[in-house]
């Protein structure tokens, strides 16, 4: 009987012994898996980004880093958020486009900050509350990668931006006689969408601008619509909502039969007055100029006129024949002497 009592006292103990082992390790698991989720619902806080917005994250127990596409509307201040731990160093590098770069950084043992940027890049407000950076007013030359680096307790953050900067285009719908509907969206960038509410025949064009803007031009044949109205649709990624124009035809039409109206009509009482003052040229030329000869042919100053004319002719040749006369009777008396 002591034998296998020995024996049973043995299992109990290891029993016991594993069950405790077991139990002890499975809470140090639940611990860690805990300790991870809080870490990365922390992480995730401070990562949060808008839906617009690609994010790779790459975590350690030392760093993390976070590379985004952000854009900005040219002309309007924009806000590059960065991580806001309690940080010792913060520095926000700048590697513009055009080949230039800067940095502005703030060291909080020192209180102090260093920068080579220009006015129109600085901190939101003050650099020991948040590290956040500011364009004051992007441009086409502001887009570049905005790098901010976070230096804290627990390791180092990194926010890489990669900005675009955009610019709305300036939208307008008209229509014009000869039946079309033009709608054109105006130095955007980056292009705009134009698309037409109704089903119809259209032509959309783009062209390139000097600065880098696109303007496009849809033009939209309303000749063969039975609409009253066209709808012009404008899409960008400036603008949250599409930008929706829309036009009566009517008051076109009437504009058009009205000047074509007005042209015909015009057309018609120009021809009329050249045929009148024709007409009146001819029976002038007619009546008074058949009247004329007649008159002027049994007028007593006509015939008086005409007889001076005559012996205004003759004059010369009796003049001459006098002459003649006179002397070929010198020769004569000559002659007899």
């Amino acid at each position: 009987m002591k034998p296998k009592l020995v024996i049973y006292f043995i299992m109990m103990y290891w029993g016991a012994f594993a069950l405790i082992a077991t139990t002890v390790a499975m809470a140090t698991m639940g611990s860690s898996l805990e300790k991870k989720a809080i870490y990365n619902n922390s992480t995730q806080h401070y990562f949060n980004i808008s839906p617009r917005a690609t994010t790779e994250t790459k975590l350690t127990s030392q760093s993390a880093e976070v590379q985004l596409t952000k854009s900005a509307v040219v002309s309007t201040p924009a806000v590059l958020d960065c991580p806001q731990h309690s940080y010792v160093l913060a520095v926000w590098r700048i590697y513009l486009k055009n080949g230039t770069s800067c940095y502005i950084s703030y060291k909080r043992e020192t209180n102090s900050t260093e920068r080579n940027c220009s006015k129109n890049m600085n901190w939101v407000s003050r650099p020991d509350q948040i590290s956040a950076l500011r364009l004051k007013s992007p441009e086409f030359s502001s887009e570049g990668i905005y790098m901010c680096s976070i230096a804290y307790a627990r390791g180092t953050f990194i926010y890489k931006y990669n900005l675009t900067v955009l610019a709305p285009p300036e939208v307008s719908l008209t229509h014009t006689i000869n039946g079309t509907a033009v709608c054109k969206a105006a130095a955007g960038k980056p292009a705009a969408q134009i698309s037409w509410a109704q089903r119809g025949d259209y032509d959309t064009m783009k062209e390139m601008l000097h600065n880098g803007t696109e303007t496009v031009t849809s033009i939209y044949n309303t000749t063969n619509t039975n609409e009253d109205e066209v709808v012009c649709i404008i899409s960008h990624p400036a603008w949250k909502d599409a930008r929706i124009l829309n036009i009566s035809l009517g008051r076109y039409n009437e504009r058009r039969k009205d000047a074509t109206m007005k042209i015909l009509y015009s057309s018609l009482a120009g021809l009329l007055g050249i045929l009148v003052l024709s007409l009146f040229i001819y029976a002038w030329r007619f009546f008074y100029g058949r009247q004329t000869d007649p008159t002027i042919m049994k007028s007593p100053e006509t015939i008086s006129a005409r007889q001076s004319i005559q012996e205004n002719e003759l004059e010369p040749y009796a003049t001459f024949v006098q002459v003649e006369n006179m002397i070929y009777d010198k020769t004569g008396d000559f002659v007899q002497a």
